[in-house]
């Protein structure tokens, strides 16, 4: 009881008063099982942002696990799991996935082959896999932990008993139960628990599902699978609840990424709405739908309101991670982007450098957000002209994405194309130009029907040749890249506006 109660403390985010609590324990109490409380002050101080520290605390209730007679090898799963979840925030994929592998082992040794703990292993492993960008690995993970929750519920959402299509009951089934004998209710507790357990994790998979379907651009399939973990959400829970606010979340973010702003900001809102309610306080997924919301109103080129947002968001982000945390430096992006498309370019680099400081503390070296990063001062120092040192931050950030990505990964062509870019301003027109084109080779492959980055492609090729006063050819990458975009884009969207402005500016010549 004591243990559960400093869990019910963190649960509602007290992580200081669970953790002062658990310490009191600790120190105190000779009767309660000393290896529990460790693992839950290390909970603590992962949900507080605080990994290293954590991880020790982690680490000592592993090893007292398992020098007990006998050893808790089967404990020993879940101290394994959360050391699992710390080195993937840390971005330290390959032993995050050694861990998750661990439990996983233990887990299939300890449990039948259908048992939710095994799911969630799969499922942890399947996140591993799609953060290392093997989608269809991480989709088998993910697969078969949403066979196993299934089948631990096979009659699924239609077979739900009478009495729990609604929770608070009317009058007359409540009278009827209230005379029900003891057994009846508790078996029917046992029912409502067992329902609800498994068909959360069943839209948690699909969640997970539908992350990957995004990360492989498939946005209709991975918006299905978002709608029916939504679907399954909203039979279980109020309207309220704060497990719909991330499916609602999730629909956005699919939204954003087929550039339908005004449906994306919709379900944000509600997502934020949800979570203030929920969190009257504030906390941290208040301060990333913020973010979220920033990220739509800038692409919207409402500049102000997006730097409000973030702003804010920061602001939230600070007060929780006073040390400095990689949401912090996201929002520190997201803020510079502001500045960067107000070409205020001072300021987007010095946040932005900001941003790289607090990663290059809690990331190693070769992180894919360093990465990001070290790309995005790239961009703002080629903006400022600086094309050497321009050109340094783009090849340090390729570097990082052929080590941590396969060959013909997006990321390696966008770091490609921004090298190429910089050459193009050098006049080094020549290595510019064999730059873009091993981009479009490997956009191509990627996205074989059309995508606006193989757009992009085409534009920068189009303008090499441009600036060789090669025209005839000039215009015709420009019309390859203008049909993509208005595939891509509605009608009026500036990167149209741009392709028909630089068609326009060679028949001008022409003319002339």
């Amino acid at each position: 009881v004591s243990i559960i109660f400093g869990r019910l403390l963190c649960d509602l985010g007290e992580y200081d008063k669970s953790q002062k609590y658990f310490q009191y324990l600790f120190n105190s109490s000779q009767n309660e099982d000393r290896s529990w409380i460790e693992f839950n002050i290390g909970r603590c101080l992962y949900l507080k942002g605080e990994w290293n520290e954590a991880r020790e605390y982690y680490d000592h209730a592993y090893d007292r696990m398992m020098m007990g007679k006998p050893a808790r090898v089967k404990d020993s799963a879940r101290v394994l799991n959360n050391i699992g979840v710390i080195l993937d925030n840390q971005g330290k994929y390959d032993e995050a996935l050694d861990y998750y592998q661990r439990a996983l082992k233990i887990r299939e040794e300890f449990y039948p082959s259908v048992h939710m703990a095994i799911a969630t292993s799969l499922g942890n492993i399947g996140i591993i896999l799609c953060e290392q960008g093997k989608y269809d690995e991480a989709l088998d993970y993910h697969q078969r932990a949403l066979n196993i929750q299934e089948e631990l519920y096979p009659s699924g959402l239609a077979d739900i008993p009478h009495s729990f299509d609604n929770i608070d009951g009317t009058p007359c089934t409540q009278r009827e139960y209230d005379k029900a004998p003891n057994h009846y209710h508790e078996a029917e507790e046992t029912r409502k628990k067992v329902y609800i357990s498994v068909h959360i994790n069943i839209a948690t998979s699909l969640n997970y599902i539908g992350i990957i379907l995004r990360n492989q651009r498939k946005y209709n399939e991975a918006l299905e699978y978002h709608q029916r973990a939504l679907k399954i959400q909203q039979k279980l829970y109020p309207s309220s609840n704060i497990r719909i606010a991330y499916s609602l979340n999730n629909i956005g973010v699919i939204f954003c990424d087929q550039k339908k702003y005004d449906e994306a900001l919709h379900y944000y809102q509600q997502t934020l709405e949800i979570h203030q309610k929920f969190y009257p306080f504030g906390h941290v997924d208040i301060g990333r739908i913020l973010n979220n919301i920033g990220i739509i109103l800038r692409n919207q080129r409402r500049y102000d309101e997006a730097l409000a947002y973030h702003e804010r968001a920061l602001e939230i982000l600070q007060k929780f991670y006073p040390t400095g945390h990689a949401d912090i430096a996201y929002s520190f992006d997201n803020i510079g982007e502001i500045h960067y498309h107000q070409k205020k370019y001072d300021f987007a680099l010095c946040v932005y450098q900001q941003a790289l400081e607090i990663r290059e503390k809690c990331h190693p070296s070769d992180h894919v957000n360093i990465a990001a990063n070290l790309n995005n001062i790239g961009i703002v120092l080629l903006n400022q002209e600086k094309y050497d040192d321009a050109l340094d931050y783009h090849q340090r950030a390729l570097r990082i994405r052929e080590k941590i990505h396969s060959s013909g990964h997006v990321k390696i062509a966008h770091s490609i194309n921004n090298i190429g870019a910089v050459l193009c301003n050098q006049k080094k027109y020549n290595e510019a130009l064999v730059c873009h084109r091993q981009a479009f080779e490997i956009l191509q492959k990627l996205y074989p029907t059309g995508h606006a980055d193989i757009a992009y492609s085409f534009d920068n090729i189009g303008d090499i040749e441009c600036r060789q006063e090669k025209y005839d050819v000039a215009i015709y990458y420009y019309q390859q890249a203008l049909k993509i975009r208005e595939q891509c884009y509605p009608t009026g969207h500036v990167d149209i506006a741009s392709s028909f402005d630089k068609i326009g500016n060679i028949e001008y010549r022409h003319e002339n």
